[in-house]
């Protein structure tokens, strides 16, 4: 059969991800952001080193810019108006970041769908995210 003059392609069933998705952050759908990005925070507790992450999370025409600690016992995430220091800069969505720390979306396969993007220093990033995996599912480099 065709449509359009074209032939119909079978519908192929959806691919399965290489890439390990987080260790959930939150229980279910979770919605609380703070308490998500305080766990993130919690669980770089143990990071071989301290650095801070700026999180800018879209949300419509609004945007919220967090910045959460790394390599710190302490363990915070505080909403500011620009992050003062940053050694990694993340932007997406809030809704993206919402399933990325519910385990439902690995943090690569949002960075390869265009959903997430990431600036200042991409290697430690990738620490972080290996640091972060669920350990149940073997780690894939992305690159």
């Amino acid at each position: 059969m065709t449509q359009g003059g074209k032939p119909i392609r079978p519908t192929l069933p959806p691919k399965t991800s290489p890439f390990a998705p987080l260790k959930p952050l939150v229980s279910g759908r979770g919605r609380d952001v703070e308490a998500s990005l305080t766990k993130l925070s919690q669980s770089l507790g143990s990071f071989k080193k301290e650095l801070h992450v700026h999180v800018q999370l879209i949300d419509g025409d609004e945007s919220e810019h967090w910045e959460v600690a790394a390599g710190s016992k302490k363990g915070s995430a505080k909403l500011q108006k620009k992050p003062k220091i940053a050694e990694i800069h993340v932007v997406l969505r809030k809704d993206t970041w919402l399933q990325i720390a519910g385990g439902r979306l690995s943090p690569y396969d949002a960075l390869f769908k265009g959903k997430l993007r990431i600036g200042g220093n991409v290697e430690l990033a990738k620490q972080l995210v290996r640091h972060l995996s669920d350990p149940s599912v073997p780690y894939v480099s992305p690159c």
